[in-house]
């Protein structure tokens, strides 16, 4: 068993996680390295021949959420574009879709439920957060019962913050950069 991280300082870098991952996670993120996102939404671009990726997207939400200190909002974000893996296509539009990902995202996490609780997250907070990822994005757009069965999630405060961590109009240039303080 991995031991528990309860404090900010203990939540592992991407690097260390990326290390204590069930190896199909790291070929997952490894193949997000390869798989492409949409500029439009995803400015984020490492100097590869991938500009814009899944990989460099999920280590700068997998950092913003370690800052806060919670292990469900950084075991979330290590998750919540991995389905990108298998979902993405070019759209009728010629631009990059990866419509559905967060369902096989959240999939995975429950495939990895012992080695999620072995780092002391919450299997069902951390499940919530991926499956509904995308929702918290569109609530403005929703019915109002939409929107109500959403804030009615038990998970509906984590999903504002990791909403935060998952927004990319707000990138600096050190996470463009890839750098990222301890």
């Amino acid at each position: 068993m991995l031991k528990f991280f309860k404090m900010k300082k203990d939540i592992p870098t991407f690097e260390k996680m990326y290390q204590l991952a069930p190896k199909e996670i790291q070929i997952l993120l490894d193949k997000c390295r390869t798989t492409p996102q949409s500029p439009k939404w995803h400015p984020e671009a490492p100097n590869d021949n991938v500009p814009h990726n899944v990989l460099k997207h999920t280590k700068i939400v997998y950092e913003r959420a370690r800052k806060s200190g919670d292990i469900n909002l950084a075991v979330a974000a290590l998750f919540h574009d991995l389905g990108k893996v298998d979902a993405t296509k070019k759209n009728k539009h010629g631009s990059w879709s990866s419509y559905g990902h967060e369902f096989i995202s959240a999939r995975l996490v429950d495939a990895h439920k012992k080695w999620i609780g072995s780092l002391g997250a919450k299997f069902m907070r951390v499940h919530e957060i991926v499956e509904n990822h995308m929702k918290i994005k569109l609530m403005s757009d929703m019915r109002p019962s939409k929107q109500e069965a959403v804030k009615a999630l038990k998970s509906y405060h984590d999903l504002l913050i990791f909403s935060e961590c998952d927004n990319m109009k707000t990138l600096t240039e050190d996470e463009m950069n890839g750098i990222f303080a301890e």
